[in-house]
């Protein structure tokens, strides 16, 4: 092909006129001006319209983003006397839950490094009860004595042969009444005044000194049975009884590190599922009071949350949650007791035990696991119970 042939078809094929496009033109196209409004009679106008159109898009097109925030303005306008009120924040606020996990943080890595200079005196004592026995561990909790929550294990009997129970067996019906009576002393001398009580064979049983003697045993004067001075009575009376109308109050243990030494990653797992079990229950059962979940029980949940692991497996995070989740309840349950106790009393505000859990505590254990071990979806929850709550008590009092 000769040069001059190469430029006829390069200058039919390149115009100057057209915006230069992604692809390269390979169609004819009519010729028509741009104001072309009518219907297109033949591909070549229909081309032309195709052509026309694409121009007048753009190039890059942009997708709405679904995550986009929209901005608040400034005034924000103000709800009117109809409009709901706004409830408040019932969680605690994102600066409050990242420094108090920095600090739970700093507390797990100090609880569990070894101390230097300090010696724990070996004791061959009992420090706790069982990992397995809840009860003696709620008797524990509280300050109940050692005799309660270590109670003297029951002597394992000695078991017997079946030999043995057919010798004991055969001596049970060899045996003839007679015998039962071999051990008695037998009088032969017949009472003065009871003759006629000795029967005909004037043979009788003493039996009626053994009874004397128990008579005369409950004869004996005793400390309270015995009479007092007349000018000391009435004091002594009224010592006795103030002493026996105190109640012996228990002091709770705590979590000390002598105590938290003995317990691992799988017992703390275990004391706290009952917790959680102990927390459960007083809901369940609006008759037991709430008051028994101590803030004591706080602190000893606060402490085992420590020596759990970093990394635990599902069936562990599913204890953990179920216990962020009875603390959840509990506050409602709380808030939702103390507003039926202030609507009968009449009162805004009801005075409360300093010792029972409260609020913060709760909110600490929370935030703990839901921190610590990446539950932030528990986080709505407490939202929704907690703002039905408060939806509930705002539209009663109102």
């Amino acid at each position: 092909m000769s040069h001059s042939a190469k430029r006829k078809l390069d200058a039919l094929e390149d115009s100057d006129d057209e915006e230069p496009m992604l692809g390269r033109q390979v169609l004819p196209v009519a010729n028509l001006p741009d104001t072309f409004d009518g219907v297109p009679m033949d591909g070549l106008q229909y081309l032309f319209t195709v052509r026309r159109d694409a121009r007048m898009l753009p190039h890059v097109t942009r997708v709405a983003n679904p995550y986009d925030v929209p901005e608040v303005s400034a005034a924000a306008p103000q709800p009117g006397p109809s409009e709901p009120r706004p409830r408040r924040d019932v969680l605690p606020s994102e600066e409050w839950r990242e420094t108090f996990l920095r600090r739970f943080k700093n507390f797990r890595k100090n609880s569990v490094q070894p101390t230097i200079h300090v010696h724990i005196p070996n004791s061959t004592s009992k420090l706790m009860p069982d990992k397995k026995e809840r009860d003696l561990w709620w008797a524990f909790l509280a300050g109940r004595p050692k005799s309660e929550w270590n109670p003297p294990k029951k002597a394992k009997q000695a078991k017997v042969s079946r030999w043995q129970q057919r010798k004991q067996k055969g001596r049970a019906n060899s045996a003839f009444p007679d015998d039962l009576y071999e051990d008695a002393s037998l009088s032969y001398d017949a009472p003065e005044n009871g003759g006629s009580e000795a029967g005909t064979s004037g043979v009788s049983l003493e039996v009626v000194p053994e009874m004397r003697s128990m008579d005369a045993a409950e004869t004996l004067p005793t400390p309270s049975g015995t009479p007092a001075p007349p000018d000391v009575s009435a004091d002594v009376s009224m010592t006795s009884e103030g002493v026996r109308d105190v109640p012996t109050v228990y002091l709770p243990r705590e979590p000390t590190p002598a105590l938290m030494q003995q317990i691992d990653h799988r017992y703390a797992m275990h004391l706290l599922m009952y917790f959680t079990h102990w927390i459960n229950v007083r809901l369940e059962q609006p008759s037991m009071p709430l008051g028994d979940i101590t803030q004591s029980h706080a602190r000893w949940m606060f402490t085992l949350l420590s020596r759990v692991d970093d990394w635990i497996t599902s069936d562990e995070t599913s204890l953990l949650r179920n216990l962020a989740r009875a603390c959840i309840s509990y506050m409602v349950e709380r808030r939702r007791r103390r507003a039926a106790v202030s609507k009968e009393v009449d009162a805004e505000e009801v005075a409360e035990d300093a010792s029972v859990l409260d609020d913060a505590s709760c909110w600490m254990i929370v935030s703990a696991i839901t921190g610590m071990w990446g539950q932030r979806d528990l986080w709505m929850d407490a939202e929704d119970l907690l703002g039905k709550i408060e939806a509930d008590s705002v539209s009663s009092t109102t």
